[in-house]
Parts: C-alpha cells; sequence; structure tokens
C-alpha cells in the first residue's frame, strides 16, 4: 500500500534524529516537524504543475525515502552517550499503571478515528470539502467557492490529509493528523515538564493531565484542526524552552522556525499562543547576545515564512490579505470590553449538562456585565451576528465542550505555586513562572482580539494543552504522593466519560438514548451515517441525492451551495473523494473566488446538472447558472437537483 511511505518517512526519521543524542521524546517531536515540512514543500511543489495525485505523491515520498536510507547508512554513527547506553529508569507499579492509562486512551480514541468517518461541522462544509477539491484540481491553487471558508482557513491539516487520502484511495485515516497530533501533544507536554524541573512521575503526571482533557478527546477523532495547531505550538515552546536553557546555543534554529512556520499554516490561533513564546526567546536571546541575534531570528523567520509563501500569496492575490478573511476579530476594545471577552470565555468552561445549573451561571454572568456596563450579547463582540450568550449543555460534543476540571486544575496550580515557590531552586522557579506567564498572555490575547462565540471553547485548546505541563510540574511537587497518584488515576477514569460517549463517533452511545430512545454507536451505524452523526436528518436526503445523480449519466456536476452547506457528504456517498471520475465544482459564487471562472481549467466547466443546497435559489423551478437555463427535476429537505436545457442558452 502506497500508503506506507509516509509512515516510513517519519520511521526513518525518527531514527535519524534518536541517533544525534536525543532523547526519543525531542526526536519524535523533531521527526514530526521535519515531516510536516515534506508534506509542505511536496504539496506546494506538485500543486505548481497540477502534479498533486497518486503519481506525484508516489514518486515525491518514495524519493525521499530513499534518500532518508542512504543518509542514515552513510551517515557516521554518533558517539554512544549516557542518555542512550542507559537501560532506562525504572517506573514504579503505579507509574506505569498511569502511563497504561494513557496509553489506553490514546488506543480507544485511535480505534475510534480508523472506524468513523470524519463527520463534524466543519469537516462536512470546509475541511474535507476543500481537500477533495484540491485533490480533484491536482493543485491547492483557490479556486471558484460559495463555501469561502474552503480558502482562506489553515491549510496544513488539510495538506496532511489530501497525502493520506490519496494514497490510501479513501477518507479512512483522514481522521488520524489529529490523533497523532494529540499522541505528539502527550509526548511534547511530557518533555516540557521536564525542562521546567519535573521527574519522571511530574513528567508523567503532565501527560496525564493531557490526555485527559475532554475537548482534546473529543477532537482528536476528526479532522478539525486545533490539535494539529497545538502540537506545533508545543514543539515550538518546547524549542524555545530548550534554547534558553542551553543559554541560546541555536542547534535548532531550524527547527525552531519550521514548528512556528507550522503552526500558523495550521491555524489562526497559533499567532497568538506562540507569540509570548517567541517573546521570551527574543528577550532572552537580546540579553545574552545582543544584536547579534538578528541573523538566527533571520534564519527562523526565513523558514517560517518559506513554509506560508503559497498560503500567503495565494491568500492575498484573492483577498488583498495574507490571512484572508476571517471575520472573526473584535470590532470594538476597552477595558470592560476585555473583561467581558475574558469572563465569557473563561465560562464556556464551566458549562453542565444540567441546564438549570447553566442558567444560574449565565445569570452571574449578566450581572458582572451589569457592574462593568456591557452587553454580554453586544454583536460587536459576539458571533455570529444576532447570538445571546449562552452556555450549551451538551458536554460530550467536541464543538461544545468544555474542560471544568482542567481549568480547577490550573487555578489550584497557581495558588499551589505562589505556596511553594521559595523552595524551589530560583532558576526552576523563573521558568516556572515566565512559562505559565507565556501560556496565559496567548489565552488573554485570545481574549484580547478574538470575537467571542458559543463555539469557542476547541480554539482554547492550545491553552490547555500547554498548562497541561504546569500542572504536572507544580501539582506532583505541592501535594503528597498519595494525593497526586489519586488525582491522576481520577484523571483517567474522568476521562473515559468523553472518550466513550462522544456526541458524534459514541464508542458507546451519545444523547439519542435519551432523545429518542435508541443507542447509536460507531458499530452499529454504517459508515453512510456517520457522515451525518452531527444532524442525522440530513442523511436520508444526501443518500437519495446521491442515488439520482449516480442514475444519470452527468460527468460535470454544478454546486451552487451556501456557506454552510454539508459538502463533502455528497463527494464521499458519490465514491468521489480519492480519485475524482465525475467533476463537482461551484457555479452561481458572489464572493472574491469569482473570478476564478476566468483561468483554467474553470472558464470550460459547463455542468449537466446542478446541485442546489442552502441558496435561495434552490426551491425555483428553474436556476440559471454560467449562462444556462436549469430545470429542477428532484427535491428533498434542503436539497434540489437541476437538469441542464441543450437549447436554452440565454444571455448573460
Amino acid at each position: 500500500m502506497a500508503l506506507i511511505l509516509p509512515l516510513a518517512a517519519f520511521l526513518l526519521l525518527f531514527r535519524i534524529c534518536h541517533r544525534r543524542d536525543t532523547d526519543w521524546r525531542a526526536a519524535v517531536l523533531l521527526a514530526a516537524i521535519a515531516w510536516g515540512v515534506w508534506v509542505v514543500l511536496t504539496t506546494e511543489v506538485l500543486s505548481l504543475f497540477h502534479w498533486l495525485a497518486w503519481g506525484g505523491l508516489v514518486l515525491s515520498w518514495g524519493l525521499f525515502d530513499v534518500g532518508l536510507i542512504v543518509y542514515s547508512l552513510r551517515a557516521p554513527q554518533p558517539a554512544a552517550s549516557p542518555k542512550q547506553t542507559e537501560t532506562g529508569i525504572k517506573l514504579t507499579p503505579f507509574l506505569t499503571l498511569l502511563l497504561a492509562g494513557v496509553i489506553g486512551i490514546i488506543a480507544v480514541i485511535g480505534v475510534i478515528a480508523l472506524i468513523a468517518p470524519p463527520n463534524n461541522l466543519d469537516s462536512m462544509t470546509y475541511h474535507m470539502g476543500r481537500v477533495v477539491h484540491w485533490i480533484q484540481n491536482r493543485s491547492v491553487a483557490h479556486y471558484p467557492t460559495g463555501i469561502i471558508r474552503q480558502l482562506y482557513s489553515g491549510p496544513f491539516g488539510g495538506f496532511a490529509i489530501t497525502h493520506l487520502q490519496i494514497l490510501s484511495g479513501g477518507d479512512r485515516f483522514a481522521n488520524l493528523i489529529q490523533w497523532f497530533s494529540m499522541v505528539g501533544s502527550i509526548i511534547g507536554v511530557s518533555l516540557l515538564a521536564e525542562q521546567l524541573g519535573a521527574d519522571k512521575r511530574g513528567q508523567i503526571f503532565a501527560s496525564v493531565v493531557c490526555a485527559a482533557i475532554p475537548m482534546g478527546i473529543l477532537q482528536s477523532s476528526s479532522t478539525q484542526t486545533d490539535y494539529v495547531v497545538s502540537f506545533w505550538v508545543v514543539c515550538f515552546a518546547y524549542l524555545v524552552l530548550r534554547t534558553i536553557q542551553d543559554k541560546m546555543s541555536f542547534t535548532h534554529t531550524p527547527a525552531l522556525g519550521a514548528s512556528l512556520g507550522l503552526a500558523v499554516l495550521a491555524k489562526g490561533t497559533a499567532y497568538l499562543y506562540a507569540f509570548p513564546f517567541g517573546v521570551w526567546l527574543v528577550l532572552t536571546g537580546v540579553k545574552r547576545l545582543g544584536w547579534k541575534l538578528w541573523k538566527t531570528l533571520l534564519l527562523m523567520g526565513t523558514i517560517a515564512l518559506s513554509l506560508n509563501i503559497g498560503y500567503y500569496l495565494r491568500n492575498y492575490v484573492l483577498f488583498g490579505s495574507f490571512l484572508g478573511k476571517s471575520g472573526q476579530g473584535m470590532e470594538a476594545f476597552g477595558v470592560s470590553i476585555f473583561i467581558s471577552n475574558f469572563i465569557r470565555n473563561i465560562v464556556l468552561h464551566l458549562s453542565t449538562p444540567v441546564r438549570s445549573v447553566n442558567l444560574k451561571i449565565i445569570g452571574v454572568v449578566n450581572f458582572l456585565h451589569k457592574l462593568i456596563g456591557v452587553d454580554p450579547s453586544d454583536p460587536r463582540i459576539t458571533s455570529p451576528a444576532g447570538q445571546n450568550f449562552d452556555i450549551h449543555s451538551l458536554i460530550n460534543h467536541e464543538d461544545l465542550a468544555g474542560n471544568p476540571v482542567h481549568l480547577l486544575l490550573i487555578v489550584l496550580s497557581v495558588i499551589c505555586f505562589i505556596a511553594i515557590r521559595k523552595t524551589l531552586r530560583n532558576r526552576q522557579q523563573f521558568f516556572i513562572a515566565a512559562y505559565f506567564l507565556a501560556t496565559f498572555v496567548g489565552f488573554l490575547l485570545f481574549c484580547l482580539l478574538i470575537i467571542w462565540s458559543p463555539w469557542r471553547s476547541r480554539l482554547h485548546l492550545p491553552v490547555f494543552v500547554l498548562a497541561s505541563a504546569f500542572i504536572g510540574v507544580v501539582l506532583t511537587h505541592f501535594f503528597k504522593t498519595k494525593v497526586a497518584n489519586a488525582l491522576a488515576l481520577g484523571l483517567i477514569g474522568l476521562s473515559f466519560i468523553w472518550v466513550c460517549f462522544n456526541e458524534t463517533r459514541p464508542l458507546i452511545l451519545n444523547s439519542q438514548i435519551v432523545e429518542a430512545g435508541r443507542i447509536e454507536n460507531i458499530f452499529n451505524q454504517t459508515r453512510s451515517e456517520l457522515y451525518f452523526a452531527s444532524d442525522p436528518e440530513l442523511g436520508p436526503f444526501y443518500v437519495d441525492a446521491a442515488k439520482f445523480i449516480k442514475s444519470n449519466t452527468c460527468p460535470n456536476i454544478g454546486l451552487s451551495f451556501g456557506g454552510n452547506t454539508w459538502e463533502y457528504p455528497l463527494w464521499a456517498l458519490l465514491k468521489n473523494q480519492a480519485h475524482p471520475t465525475i467533476r463537482l465544482e461551484h457555479v452561481n459564487v458572489d464572493n472574491e473566488s469569482s473570478e476564478k471562472y476566468q483561468s483554467k481549467p474553470f472558464q470550460d466547466f459547463i455542468p449537466c446538472m446542478l446541485v442546489a443546497s442552502g441558496v435561495e435559489t434552490a426551491k425555483d423551478e428553474e436556476l440559471v447558472a454560467l449562462n444556462q437555463v436549469y430545470v429542477r427535476e428532484w427535491s428533498e429537505g434542503p436539497i434540489s437537483i437541476f437538469l441542464n436545457q441543450p437549447v436554452s442558452n440565454i444571455n448573460p
């Protein structure tokens, strides 16, 4: 199977990194960074020539593997170090049990990720929607689309999924990018804890805290991108900390630049969460090296920019902005506004499954907002338009879940750190405090610049992942062994609530047991049904639409879709998502991407059938697109299908 090529590349990279006197965990991070860089480079270069297809990927990954094998065989074997020759530190039975718990969480989520298809709202609209267009176009160049988020959102996760989808022939492995990111983050957090002075127990405790984050558990079996960006930010934070502690020895300067570049390419929130760590690095570098630091920063910046240059240029040409048009920025600023955003973002992690309790929390928030003179539902600081401040009761949904226990642990850890700081060495005290400050400032920047919505808790995932290292270090110092052990064991036990009862990919069951009296899980539903787990009512309409399309011999299908239409399930049901045999393109696009109609291959596209959904014209009897008239022949629910009338050409 061609999918073995990228896996072999990672294993070879790991072997090379591990041979260079490196902790195996650091080798995992460095190998992942190099692997990610190769994904970006091959995607961008192959796209220039429209070679982003099975042959191009097999050739590029094959050559990469051969190069790594040759390098590995010819590179001189470094002298063995104490770290490499030691047989390992013996763990106590309890620490072994904790590690087994973490591995159990990871393994079960991995099974879910393999069995369940991508099925959350964002994946169905734009995460996976753009992947299939890239595969069809053999390029990641922008294209005309009514779902504009397919273009400007951070593309790294999509790049990696595109490689897996083409090489495997389907979306069976699409969820594994987030899963691998979770595994890498857990490993990275243990390294961060070590850099902060934690012993093996503290490092394992930090890993337990990270593995048990509810939002992380729920997302790590999906094609969302918050764990992807979390992982790259963890890599960057680790390399920053290591560089500073090595007295600004810039051995890992290329990896620093690459991890930063991969982070911002994955998701825009990386700018906020990585920025404080970058400032810490610069301030320390200036103090130690003065202006000699500029060469190192130039190299880092060049590498980070190089990984993003294609993405930036595509956005700038189309939108006039390197970042595109996210629409997530605040429209009002001020001290009171900042306090409001801070309160509302924190409260998202206090949601409970009991609506009456949530209403009381909402009441407290409204009272606090009266004191500061701000409307908690002010449209200038609340998204989407018309949204009232609210917190939801569906605590096992990856778009809404909070992390209440972890929020409590962060607060508790801050209090404990203040209590024990004088018992720590000055150096350790400084690094723990500075690390937490960098993590917390990232969250404050988020509250300052990003508009609030009820779905923001998932964007906080990098904060909780980074904070896991802080929690692991502090609580194992503060609490007696039995108390800390009980806390860690409790976290593992509690985590299986989210592992087993994920709303959209349930291992055992979800809320349908209450709402409809049905037991639904990933084992008693078909893959086609699981695509619609986030909105089961849509499933029959898409299935019937796919049957109608298949019953008509039509090679070119136009899509007249609104901005939140579920596009990807149509491709999946048509078995068109890995090696397309039917061409699907958006029509009647009225946003910036419409100018792409003038470029190849879109200027020659004339569909014989239109699928309309999420637009006002979907229920019309006739629909005009690309100077052609189409008559409605089939309609169910929100979907209508129109057929071309051969003699009905009209003027523009």
